[in-house]
């Protein structure tokens, strides 16, 4: 890739690093407004460029949905111990896989940024664990499903056993997976590209560039997903 282009990234993933902080200022817990949710009201050419780049599309990715050619992709940072996480899975994601995932139009490429605590990191570490394992959206449902006895338990360990056996995963595997160096490191990898475009509150979102910050309504992703759409020429 040329200095150029190298530079024009670095320029758009600051401007979004910059919009994401703004509106993620509150924290977790602060979901802003409909009409401030997503951080930008045109995105350029290049910002969509920048957002394209940002998805990683693997075939292979245990926890992405949809084809790995969809001409949208919205990156999704989130925390199983964040509520707005939870609320936005169980609500506004079944909407969007049925609109546009089944169609071919959208990917869903979810990254841990698990920054709420120990509990966060273990199932996120847990997450990607199950995701070896071919189980990784089967894990999501239930985890959050049972986020509330997580978060309220003295032994959350108990619970996370009785998710996997509820799965019927392998347990001796999921337990190696979630311990071994290469898990943490991939976790981290996910976090660290969250911090390094802005993001310091989960849920945060990139739809093919544009920042969407928050449990938004549906209303709020089916604009930004048809605008995208749009702008690719679908």
């Amino acid at each position: 890739m040329s200095p150029l282009l190298i530079g024009g990234a670095v320029t758009v993933a600051l401007v979004v690093a910059v919009v994401i902080g703004l509106r993620m200022e509150g924290g977790e817990g602060d979901q802003g407004t409909p009409e401030a949710a997503s951080a930008v009201d045109h995105v350029d050419a290049e910002q969509r460029e920048w957002g394209q780049a940002l998805a990683r599309r693997n075939a292979d990715d245990p926890m992405a949905l949809g084809s790995e050619d969809a001409p949208v992709v919205l990156v999704a940072y989130s925390d199983f111990a964040c509520p707005y996480c939870a609320s936005w899975a169980q609500e506004t994601q079944p909407e969007l896989v049925e609109r546009y995932v089944d169609s071919g139009d959208l990917r869903i490429e979810w990254r841990e940024f698990p920054y709420l605590g120990d509990l966060s990191t273990t199932l996120s570490l847990g997450a990607a664990a199950a995701g070896k394992q071919e189980a990784f959206w089967e894990y999501q449902e239930a985890v959050f499903a049972q986020q509330d006895e997580l978060k309220s338990a003295d032994d959350p360990d108990a619970i996370l056993d009785g998710i996997v056996a509820d799965l019927g995963l392998d347990a001796d595997r999921f337990q190696e997976d979630l311990d071994a160096e290469r898990t943490s490191i991939e976790v981290g990898h996910d976090f660290v590209e969250g911090q390094q475009i802005g993001v310091s509150a989960t849920p945060a979102f990139i739809v093919n560039g544009d920042p969407i910050m928050g449990a938004q309504p549906l209303d709020v992703f089916v604009k930004s997903v048809d605008t995208a759409l749009a702008a690719a020429g679908e």
